[in-house]
């Protein structure tokens, strides 16, 4: 962008500058002047400055444009550009004084490694700004605006103890970087933040849910007691290394995130990335209480990194050896009884070799029957879907079709099934949806267990009295329905589902419910209890954590009474609430 205007005016020399201002290195050479107002950049790093000089701030100013292009008979004002870029960093300056607003083309200001203590208000006046640099400062505070032009903001090294106001109104920023603080809290984030570093401060808490742009999050060194972190639909990096979590909520909806590294803390199981195994590539969760690895932890089948390195570890399942993506296996200091000390100091290799003589027959089953050679059905391929709904015969060749394209969903609604055809046990290496509704299943197999992968499981309008208690294993499941059966209670093994975040159970003879064992449901989002048998509605279910739908119409209490019902579930829940005993 070019300047107009400019004349012939006094020479210059009229900006002379005390001689301790040049001994300190604050005088700045008509040259560097002068090349910056041909390229746009002024450098002025690493010279020993403790003050900005004025003829930077007046760099835009047409009284000095005049003077320096009058004294340049090799500048014309139309070989002018607007300053767009000023670095000033690795100097000792202590201020910014409010002439900073004149320098309003700037895009770039970098002030990184100086000993600057506070910015003016002026600085929100560089209105298309989009990189500010102030890291390795003593900054305690910004002014309450800044520019909205901003996408990157560098605050690293400084003294903030809160998250400056201003942040949170940046609707253009990307990368925020705050390591090394003070902070103990993050506040209101940005909309349309990607990168959030909060390395080496003192947070307690880390809580993102329903941010829809951020991409990674890295927040090691704090002190870090609960974090929560879910409904991140872009997040691909997630790292809380060295803090002291002993209980990591389970991550959902963070359909591509990559890479947890949970290093260093207190936490003694891997619930938490059970809802993520279709996507993570690296797992570390060394120097933690980890006792047992579960078995479904084969479903990580893109895993390629996994550190478990001094936990509690007493053995390893055998399962690990048939990850064929697995490269690097870290299980260093653990307590293992199986595994000689000369194996683990092999390394990767040699461990999954020890791995594979442990495997029996099952286990090696549990990688998928073998592959039908056959060619695929283009649509079934596509669509990723097997739908036989009111048929009530199934050719051979149409399970093989369903193994080779590798659905993802079954349904098998209306079929008149008394029992669930073993060939659905066939697809554990890919199923993730079984829709069995309306059928006349009075049981479920144990096999079952092994849909390892399922997400959704319907089984609606059933005889069902119980679930087998395999179905603990089902650790991504996140919507359940088993309303319309005749269970008489919530079963068991409900309770280990970490992922469910839908439960239906309306039209059953449930007669009571434990708040306490749903309580550890934290998943859990939906609750259908319609038209059961419940006699009492314990005031405790409105502290399951994420509960946000609880429905309870058709049950036999008479309190809260039906008007309180009607107004829907918000203030049901919050009726509840507030008759929770108070201790």
């Amino acid at each position: 962008m070019s300047r107009k205007g400019g004349a012939r005016g006094r020479p210059f020399g009229h900006h002379n500058k005390a001689k301790a201002a040049a001994e300190s290195g604050n005088e700045v050479s008509k040259k560097l002047l002068m090349n910056a107002l041909r390229s746009g950049t002024l450098n002025l790093q690493n010279r020993e400055m403790t003050v900005i000089p004025d003829d930077v701030y007046k760099l835009n100013d047409p009284e000095l444009l005049q003077n320096l292009v009058g004294s340049d008979d090799d500048l014309k004002w139309w070989e002018t550009e607007p300053i767009a870029k000023l670095y000033l960093c690795s100097n000792k300056i202590s201020m910014i004084t409010p002439a900073i607003a004149g320098l309003n083309s700037l895009t770039l200001l970098d002030l990184r490694d100086n000993q600057i203590e506070s910015v003016p208000d002026e600085l929100s006046q560089l209105e298309v700004l989009v990189r500010l640099e102030l890291s390795h400062n003593k900054l305690t505070s910004l002014p309450n605006t800044l520019g909205q032009a901003l996408q990157h903001i560098s605050l690293n090294n400084n003294n903030f103890e809160v998250m400056p106001p201003a942040i949170s109104g940046l609707r253009a920023l990307q990368t925020l970087d705050m390591r090394e603080n003070r902070l103990t809290g993050l506040g209101e984030l940005p909309c349309c933040l990607q990168s959030l570093v909060v390395d080496d401060n003192k947070l307690t808490t880390l809580h993102l849910e329903n941010h829809q742009s951020l991409t990674a999050v890295t927040a090691t060194n704090n002190v870090i007691t609960s974090c929560r972190v879910g409904n991140l639909p872009l997040l691909k990096v997630l790292s809380v290394r060295v803090n002291k979590i002993e209980f990591l909520e389970p991550i959902i909806n963070c359909p591509v995130l990559g890479e947890i590294l949970v290093g260093k803390n207190l936490i003694n199981n891997l619930d938490f990335v059970v809802s993520c195994a279709d996507t993570l590539t690296v797992l570390d969760c060394s120097d933690n209480k980890i006792s047992v690895l579960p078995e479904s932890i084969i479903s990580m089948s893109k895993l390629k990194r996994l550190d478990v390195s001094n936990n509690d570890l007493n053995n390893l399942p055998p399962q690990l050896a048939l990850m064929d993506d697995l490269n690097s296996l870290a299980v260093e200091g653990n307590p293992l009884r199986a595994i000689r000390r000369e194996i683990i100091a092999k390394g990767t290799v040699a461990i999954k070799e020890y791995l594979q003589l442990k495997l029996s027959p099952e286990d090696v089953e549990v990688s998928g029957p073998t592959i039908p050679d056959i060619q695929p059905d283009e649509i079934m391929l596509q669509t990723k879907t097997l739908e036989v709904d009111r048929k009530t015969t199934f050719s051979d060749e149409l399970w093989d079709q369903a193994l080779v394209c590798g659905i993802v969903r079954l349904s098998m609604q209306h079929c008149g099934l008394t029992v669930i055809p073993e060939q659905v046990v066939n697809l554990r290496g890919c199923l993730q949806e079984l829709e069995l509704g309306s059928n006349n299943l009075h049981q479920l197999p144990p096999e079952i267990g092994k849909l390892v992968k399922l997400r959704k499981l319907n089984l609606l309008n059933n005889n069902l009295k119980e679930l087998p208690a395999e179905c603990s294993s089902l650790v991504a499941l996140e919507d359940l329905n088993l309303g319309q059966n005749k269970f008489e209670e919530i079963p068991e093994c409900l309770y280990s589902f970490p992922a469910v975040c839908n439960l239906i159970i309306s039209n059953n003879q449930i007669k009571s419910v434990e708040p306490a064992k749903l309580r550890t449901m934290t998943s859990l989002v939906c609750l259908d209890l319609e038209n059961n048998n419940l006699g009492r509605l314990p005031p405790e279910l409105s502290l399951i954590p994420n509960l946000r739908t609880l429905l309870v119409l058709g049950n036999r209490f008479k309190i809260p009474r039906a008007d309180v019902l009607a107004k829907g579930s918000a203030e049901v829940l919050a009726w509840l609430k507030n008759k929770v005993p108070q201790s």
